[in-house]
C-alpha cells in the first residue's frame, strides 16, 4: 500500500511539473531602467509636431551597512532621487522605442505610479495618452493621472519635500486627499478610462502646479543657481496639488478651485473627510467642523422638457476648533445654529461647483449617466443633445449635517 502511494505521488509531481512555466521572458534588473513617473508634452521640431515623453527614473543606491550610524542591514538597497530624461517621437510608441537610441537599458514601466499631462496636451485631447496607458501590459492600472501647469517635463523636475521620489509624494497626497481635505481628486487610469467611455459623464482629475517655496530657510529655495539679492529666482521648485481640471470629452474644458472641487466631491460621493470653517456669531470664520460619514443621494426628475436633479447630502462630524467665547456646545440652541450654518456652507460649495461645471459644459457629476441608468428610454431621446441640455438643468441641493462630538471640552474657552 505504501509503495503504491509513493508511485502515485511521483506521478502526480511529474504531472504538475508539466504545467510549471519557466522564466522564458525574464528581464534582469541590470538590463532595465525603472521609472516611477511619465510626463507628456507636445513640441514643435523642424516644423512638425512631436511627442515629448519625459521619464522620471528610479536610481537604487546602497543602504546603510550594519556598522553604520542608522544600524541598517548589510547589503540593503534604498531608492535615491531619480533624474528626468526626455525623448521625442512622432507618436508616443515611437518615443518609447527611441529610448534605445540613448540608453543601453530597456525602459521598464511596471513601477509607474504617476502620469503627468501638460495643459497643452489636455487641450488637444488625452485619448491617446490613456490608450497608451491601457495597452502597455507593464503599466499599473492604479497609477494616478494629473494635469500640470506648464510643461510636464518641468513639473517632473520639481523636488519632493517629504518623500524620496516626487512621484511617491504626489501619489500619496492624492490617495489620502479624500479622507483629509477633499479639495482635489485622485483619478487613476481605470477611473479616467471609465469616465471617458461612459455616456453622460465627464472626466476630472487633479491639477498640479510647481512653485518656489516662500520660506527663506527652505533647502529647496537655497540653490546656487540663483542670486535672490540680484532679483534672480530659484530654479528648483516643489509641486502643489490644487483643485481639479474638468474635461469635455477628451479635451480640457477648464478648472474648479478647491472649494468648487469639494462641492463636486460632495455631490459624487467622494468627500470622506475635511474641514468646513463657519462664522459663528461673527463676520469672520472662527469655528471649524470636521466632517465624515457623508452619504449622497442623487435622484433625477424628468417632466416633459424639464429635468431636475434632487441632491441630498447627509453627514456627521465634530467640532475641532472654536474662537474663545463663541460657541457653547452644551446648549442645544448653539448646536442647531452651527449645524444649520455647516449645512448652508456645504450647499453653497455644491451650488458653486454646479454653476462652474455648467458654465464649462462639463457634466463631471455624472447626471446624464444617472438618467441613463434609471430612465434609459428618456436618455435615448436626449443623449445626442445632453451637452446643450446640461447647462440648463435645475439642481436642487439640500444638506443635513449633525455635530456628534465636541472634543474634550464643551464651551469654547473664556479668556480672563
Amino acid at each position: 500500500m505504501i509503495n503504491l502511494l509513493r508511485k502515485l505521488m511521483v506521478i502526480l509531481l511529474v504531472f504538475i511539473l508539466l504545467f510549471t512555466s519557466g522564466c522564458w521572458n525574464r528581464r534582469e534588473m541590470d538590463t532595465l531602467t525603472v521609472n516611477s513617473a511619465l510626463g507628456f508634452d507636445l513640441i514643435t521640431s523642424d516644423g512638425k509636431s512631436k511627442i515629448l515623453l519625459s521619464v522620471l527614473t528610479l536610481k537604487p543606491s546602497p543602504g546603510a551597512s550594519s556598522g553604520g550610524s542608522m544600524g541598517g542591514d548589510t547589503g540593503q538597497q534604498q531608492t535615491a532621487p531619480g533624474q528626468v530624461i526626455s525623448i521625442t517621437g512622432d507618436t508616443i510608441q515611437d518615443a518609447v522605442r527611441n529610448w534605445g537610441q540613448q540608453s543601453s537599458r530597456q525602459l521598464f514601466m511596471g513601477h509607474t505610479v504617476l502620469f503627468v499631462i501638460s495643459e497643452s496636451v489636455a487641450r488637444e485631447g488625452i485619448g491617446w495618452v490613456i490608450d497608451f496607458c491601457t495597452r502597455n501590459r507593464d503599466i499599473p492600472e492604479r497609477a494616478m493621472v494629473v494635469v500640470c501647469e506648464g510643461m510636464a517635463r518641468d513639473c517632473l523636475q520639481a523636488q519632493p519635500e517629504f518623500e524620496t521620489q516626487l512621484s511617491t509624494e504626489i501619489f500619496n497626497i492624492l490617495t489620502l486627499n479624500q479622507f483629509f481635505t477633499a479639495k482635489t481628486r485622485g483619478t487613476d487610469i481605470i477611473t479616467m478610462m471609465y469616465d471617458l467611455l461612459t455616456p453622460g459623464r465627464e472626466a476630472s482629475t487633479a491639477f498640479l502646479k510647481p512653485f518656489t517655496p516662500p520660506e527663506k530657510g527652505s533647502t529647496i529655495r537655497q540653490t546656487p543657481q540663483a542670486d535672490e539679492e540680484k532679483g534672480e529666482q530659484p530654479q528648483q521648485k516643489v509641486a502643489n496639488v490644487s483643485g481639479v481640471v474638468v474635461f469635455q470629452g477628451e479635451k480640457l474644458a477648464g478648472r474648479l478651485n478647491e472649494l468648487e472641487t469639494q462641492g463636486m466631491l460632495f455631490i459624487i460621493g467622494e468627500a470622506r473627510g475635511g474641514v468646513i470653517p463657519v462664522a459663528f456669531d461673527s463676520t469672520e470664520k472662527n469655528t471649524s467642523f470636521l466632517f465624515r460619514d457623508v452619504n449622497t443621494k442623487v435622484k433625477p426628475l424628468v417632466k416633459k422638457d424639464e429635468i431636475t436633479f434632487q441632491v441630498e447630502i447627509k453627514g456627521t462630524g465634530e467640532l475641532i476648533g472654536a474662537a474663545p467665547e463663541t460657541i457653547d456646545i452644551t446648549k442645544e440652541s448653539d448646536i442647531k445654529i452651527m449645524e444649520n450654518m455647516i449645512s448652508q456652507e456645504v450647499e453653497h460649495r455644491c451650488r458653486s461647483a454646479v454653476i462652474k461645471a455648467q458654465e464649462l459644459r462639463s457634466d463631471v457629476f455624472g447626471f446624464g449617466d444617472k438618467i441613463h441608468r434609471t430612465q434609459p428610454e428618456v436618455w435615448k431621446e436626449i443623449e445626442n443633445r445632453w451637452e446643450e441640455i446640461f447647462p440648463y438643468v435645475e439642481v436642487d441641493i439640500t444638506a443635513d449635517f449633525s455635530v456628534e462630538h465636541s472634543g474634550l471640552i464643551g464651551k469654547s474657552l473664556e479668556i480672563r
